[in-house]
């Protein structure tokens, strides 16, 4: 079973005008964040996926100016409790326990104490204020224990339907070229080369299905050169452009990516991303935002249960963010987190701390999505978490 975040709250500019924050947020395998305009669904995927970054080294703390993560995992068994305070682009607090026991803290300065596996005891230490030392200390023989951290961070992939989910970007074929970040949702041409490469059977034939599945009548899906784009480049260049094309069966000639509708290249980029992750990359957790947007009822419910399929073959952690009320009728409520603003406070209603409330609903017959639009959400407040230190 891979790690897998178990609950977050976060804080930002606290004690100011601008102050924000994130209470309450408990995850499972499945999750739908759920919530009316501008309570912060969006904002919550990113905070998510920003601390991916700091854990696996990506984004370094002096790259925010501020921040508070108090989060727990699941590991094998066991509850891991980081926590992670920055101020003015400085680590000031930091803390590693695995279960009750501090395995490594350090506040600011960067002075602390972390436990040396092979010695069995404490030493004394410090990390630049600008790094997290999870990335920066660990060691498969003196802090092994960091490992898991590290590889969450790695393994998050984030993506964003609402955008363009790389429809523009028009791939240059080099020799020898770095191979593709599967972190980037803009790779995805690059994905698919190289998935095609690699597992010339499975991935084509899976990708198609899941095509299929969602409701586009797709018998092929390839690159090609473009044929209604010129792309000027140095004639001694050696760069092939291509992008990709899927051809329907009711169709008498490929659709390219340049002529694809938005909806249908998004729900293509998330499957070839996803299908990437599940067969290649293995991460611990797939993030996506405004899943469902720009497809019709069948499609979006089609693209829903591929994306929790997919996942549940390989034991990803899936986080989803949504308006479309399609998508919310077809995730249950109990995966269900909603959020609740009030100025800059965020809290988080879902089944574990509101169950009379969402149990009420249930006999009322109604629609999911009607949950949010008759205002159940906004029965009396959960109570609020007390953060973790």
């Amino acid at each position: 079973m891979p790690m897998r975040l178990k609950s977050i709250n976060y804080s930002q500019y606290h004690g100011t005008e601008r102050e924000w924050s994130l209470t309450g947020l408990t995850l499972g395998p499945v999750n739908l964040v759920v919530g009316k305009n501008a309570t912060g669904k969006s904002r919550t995927l990113h905070i998510i996926n920003g601390l991916a970054h700091l854990l696996s080294g990506k984004k370094k703390p002096n790259e925010l100016t501020t921040g508070s993560y108090y989060t727990t995992f699941e590991h094998d068994g066991r509850v891991l409790h980081y926590t992670l305070e920055i101020q003015n682009r400085a680590v000031t607090k930091e803390v590693f326990k695995d279960g009750e026991r501090v395995l490594m803290e350090r506040g600011a300065g960067g002075e602390g104490k972390i436990f040396h596996e092979q010695e069995q005891r404490d030493f004394d230490f410090q990390s630049p204020e600008s790094e997290c030392a999870v990335a920066t200390r660990v060691d498969k023989i003196q802090h092994r224990f960091l490992e898991p951290l590290a590889e969450w961070g790695a393994g998050v992939r984030h993506y964003e339907c609402g955008g363009t989910m790389g429809r523009p970007v028009i791939a240059l074929l080099v020799k020898d070229g770095p191979p593709p970040d599967p972190t980037d949702a803009n790779a995805v041409i690059a994905l698919f080369l190289k998935a095609e490469k690699d597992f010339p059977v499975t991935f084509t034939e899976a990708v198609r299905n899941d095509m299929n599945e969602i409701g586009y009548d797709v018998e092929d899906i390839g690159v090609m050169t473009p044929t209604d784009v010129q792309i000027l480049t140095p004639t001694y260049a050696p760069v092939s452009p291509v992008i990709l094309y899927v051809k329907e069966r009711d169709l008498p000639t490929v659709t390219q990516q340049t002529d694809m509708s938005q909806g249908m290249f998004r729900a293509l980029a998330v499957i070839i991303h996803l299908n990437y992750a599940v067969i290649a990359s293995r991460p611990h957790c797939i993030i996506i935002d405004d899943i469902g947007e720009g497809l019709d009822f069948d499609r979006s419910l089609g693209l829903i249960e591929a994306v929790q399929r997919r996942t549940a073959e390989s034991d990803v952690q899936l986080l989803m963010a949504t308006n479309d009320r399609f998508v919310m009728n077809n995730v249950p409520l109990t995966a269900w987190s909603v959020l609740r603003r009030s100025g800059g406070r965020v809290r988080v209603m879902n089944y574990g701390n509101s169950k009379c409330i969402f149990d009420d609903f249930k006999f009322t017959g109604l629609s999911n999505f009607s949950f949010l639009e008759m205002d159940f959400a906004e029965g009396p407040p959960a109570e609020e978490p007390v953060a973790h230190e």
